[in-house]
């Protein structure tokens, strides 16, 4: 996420100066969305049977 709270592929373009390069550098190399983890909790949401909540007797 950028600093001012939006979500954008970070990329090298004619945008970048001197003084942005390594901060714009490091946000290609090191994005701010992990895939990984949102891939093994999905495949995990996806296996776990999901059990209706049992009713309350009062």
């Amino acid at each position: 996420m950028d600093r001012d709270g939006h979500h954008e592929v970070a990329r090298i373009d004619d945008t970048v100066t001197p003084d942005t390069l390594h901060e714009r550098a490091e946000r290609v190399a090191v994005p701010d969305f992990d895939y990984l983890t949102q891939f093994i909790e999905a495949v995990a949401d996806g296996l776990t049977p999901h059990l209706p909540s049992p009713t309350r007797r009062g």
